[in-house]
Order: structure tokens, then C-alpha cells, then sequence
């Protein structure tokens, strides 16, 4: 598995939030990405953030960058802390994530710090690039 480790600033996610089984995550993305084409955002980037997880039961956002989210109402707010970030990309589309996830939980080289699980979504030239991001120390 290809990793590499990125420094980012601050930022916010807003979207639209779940808390209940993981089988409903894909219902909160047909939401967002219906808000998104009806309120003609243009967003080069979307992140699944995992807020926490126990027992089967994920509180998670499905957003992009707060800065695009101005014409979204009902939505929730996170942010991302800045900081170091192993990344890895997922290949074999969204059901791979959790396989990326649990990989990268293995890594033995880096030592995890307090922060969100994240997931990473662009869409050059049609396109889906899918990156999975653990915070590190």
C-alpha cells in the first residue's frame, strides 16, 4: 500500500450529518450531492468525516470546505484540526475503505494522535479519486 504523510492547515468541513448504522452513509451523500447541484455549488473536493464510531453506530459527516457550504441550510459543522496526516488512496472504490482504514490503523511506523478519520473525495475530468487520511504525531 502507497502512503504518504501531508501537513495541512485548519479547516471546516459542513455537511450533512448521520448518526445511525454505516448502511445509511450513502444516503447522506445523494443528499448533499443533490443540495450541492440544486444550489449550483461548484466544490473541487468533499470529505466523509468519522466523528466516532461505537457498536456499530457512526456519527459522520458527508460535506465539503465550509467556504462552499454558504447556500446549504441544515447542516452540521466539524473541523478538521491541522496537522500531519498519513494518506493513503483507495483503490477499488468506496467498498475498499474500511480495508484502507484498517491498514493503515496497522502501520506500526506512526503513532496516532487525537483527530478524525477522513475520507477524501475529488472529481478531475470525471473521475473519482478516493483518499483515505488517519491524524499522525
Amino acid at each position: 500500500m502507497e502512503t504518504r504523510i501531508i501537513e495541512v492547515k485548519e479547516f471546516a468541513v459542513t455537511g450533512y450529518g448521520l448518526q445511525g448504522p454505516l448502511e445509511k452513509i450513502p444516503g447522506k451523500w445523494n443528499f448533499l450531492n443533490s443540495k450541492i447541484a440544486e444550489k449550483g455549488i461548484v466544490a473541487d473536493e468533499s470529505f466523509g468525516v468519522c466523528l466516532s464510531m461505537e457498536g456499530g453506530i457512526i456519527h459522520y459527516i458527508a460535506g465539503i470546505k465550509s467556504h462552499h457550504a454558504e447556500k446549504l441550510t441544515g447542516t452540521e459543522e466539524v473541523i478538521i484540526s491541522a496537522g500531519k496526516y498519513i494518506v493513503a488512496p483507495v483503490e477499488g472504490g468506496i467498498p475498499a475503505i474500511p480495508t484502507i482504514f484498517n491498514k493503515l490503523l496497522e502501520l506500526i511506523n506512526y503513532r496516532m494522535r487525537d483527530g478524525y478519520a477522513i475520507e477524501r473525495y475529488t472529481h478531475p475530468e470525471n473521475e473519482l479519486i478516493i483518499e483515505v487520511w488517519l491524524p499522525i504525531e
